[in-house]
């Protein structure tokens, strides 16, 4: 008779630090995936907590993070706007405007206008020449082709000194080119490339 009770007890006990394993094995996957869900959540609203900003000089309007600072009055930059960072003094990502102006084809001797591609072929021998004069090393990631504002651009990027990141993105709009460039240094881009990219993805022209 005690031996029965015996296993009684046993297949009791048993029973319940089995039922605790169901329910274990249950409640730490629903753990898992509710603090995925809070992590998900929170990145996707930082990500969607951007304001709104409109230059009617430059014509364009663009999205950037609420906790960003604009500065559009940069003294010596009277055609560029900066954002960034509320920890930073440094623009992390900045909007400029140029002349779009014709140039002479000595071999056609005509006026021709240059194109996106010629632009940022410019821009990266600039790049490279204050490399070499300053003895900084200078990578090209790559260049291609992409859509501004539904208007064709042409996007670099870089590294420059091994420790900073950068892309610049060219287009046409307005009779004017348009800058849109963004730096970063190496160890962050993967906490601001993406504010960075939804940025672009804002970007509109005023017509």
């Amino acid at each position: 008779m005690r031996n029965c009770w015996k296993r009684l007890l046993v297949s009791s006990k048993l029973q319940r630090i089995l039922n605790k394993i169901k329910i274990y094995g249950i409640s730490i996957p629903m753990c898992l995936v509710f603090v995925t869900f809070l992590i998900n959540s929170s990145h996707a609203q930082s990500l969607d907590n951007f304001l709104n900003y409109t230059n009617n000089d430059m014509r364009f309007t663009i999205q950037y993070p609420s906790k960003w600072k604009v500065d559009d009055n940069v003294k010596g930059f009277p055609d560029e706007v900066w954002f960034r960072s509320p920890d930073s003094q440094i623009r992390k990502f900045a909007i400029s405007v140029e002349k779009f102006e014709p140039y002479l084809d000595t071999d056609t001797m005509t006026l021709k206008n240059t194109s996106l591609q010629q632009r940022a072929q410019e821009q990266l021998d600039d790049y490279r020449s204050a490399a070499t004069h300053f003895n900084l090393p200078f990578t090209l990631i790559r260049q291609n082709e992409v859509t501004v504002g539904g208007n064709p651009g042409w996007k670099i990027e870089y590294i420059m000194s091994e420790k900073e990141y950068n892309f610049e993105i060219f287009t046409i709009a307005n009779g004017k080119f348009y800058r849109l460039s963004y730096a970063e240094n190496a160890l962050k881009v993967p906490e601001t490339l993406p504010l960075a990219n939804k940025m672009v993805e804002s970007f509109q022209f005023q017509k």
